[in-house]
């Protein structure tokens, strides 16, 4: 007697128990999920890279403050100019991590600090990420850190469900998207 389903009715990916689901491939024969010590350790490197970009950034622009306006270094400089560079110390992290995933999510399906540590971001399907997939999750995981600090406790209980058994935090339900290892 033939069965009328390709595969027994269950679970996505077949009747996995609990305790093994976090270990189980995100598609059949497909690679393994990601654990959290490769997406903290990836996230670090990502944290140091960006803030050497901002560091990088900020310094220009002072070069370029200094230049433009001809303050000749004697430290002068407009109460504007203070109020722009004390918003962008305190709002602009968000902006920067969310241009720094998109970027290279939409390029790559990984940032460089994934790169380093063998993981990359796929669709459920393990296809690569659309741009739609790209910007939505990098807009829930950096665009709450432009809020100080309530923005960092965000990203941080974010990151804490990469914990569960399904491995996926909430930019990865939100976006039908899975961290996958690329290396072992």
């Amino acid at each position: 007697m033939a069965m009328p389903y390709p595969h027994p009715p269950g679970p996505r990916y077949g009747a996995v128990p609990n305790s093994l689901a976090q270990h189980r491939p995100p598609w059949p024969g497909g690679p393994r999920r990601a654990g959290f010590a490769r997406r903290l350790g990836a996230r670090c490197i990502d944290y140091v890279l960006a803030l050497v970009a901002a560091v990088a950034l900020f310094i220009l622009m002072a070069l370029l403050v200094v230049l433009l306006t001809g303050t000749g270094g004697d430290g002068s400089t407009s109460d504007a100019q203070g109020d722009v560079w004390a918003f962008l110390f305190f709002f602009g992290w968000g902006t920067l991590l969310f241009f720094y995933d998109w970027l290279f999510l939409a390029a790559w399906g990984a940032t460089v600090g994934k790169m380093m540590v063998g993981v990359k971001v796929v669709r459920t399907d393990g296809g690569p990420l659309t741009q739609g997939q790209s910007v939505g999750r990098s807009a829930f995981f950096g665009l709450p850190q432009t809020l100080p600090v309530v923005g960092n406790l965000a990203a941080l209980g974010e990151s804490m469900a990469a914990l569960g058994e399904d491995r996926l935090a909430l930019h990865d339900r939100v976006c039908g998207t899975v961290v996958v290892r690329t290396r072992h």
